[in-house]
């Protein structure tokens, strides 16, 4: 089996902000579907703000499924 390796650069503080960006990115799309679908997404209370904040780790990511606080 061929697992991925990270370059000798790469350290956690890297990996929890690559997992931050992917998860605050999750949830805006979830947003946009809600926003542009018939329930295919789920409202999030989540705008630009909120995404680039959460992933620049300036806002806290809530957990799935649960919306931002207005």
């Amino acid at each position: 089996m061929n697992h991925a390796v990270n370059p000798r650069w790469w350290d956690d503080h890297k990996t929890s902000g690559w997992e931050r960006v992917k998860e605050a990115l999750r949830r805006d799309w979830e947003q946009t579907k809600a926003d542009f679908t018939n329930n295919k997404g789920q409202e999030l209370n989540q705008d630009v703000d909120d995404t680039v904040k959460q992933a620049l780790g300036k806002q806290p990511i809530p957990p799935r499924h649960v919306p931002n606080s207005d």
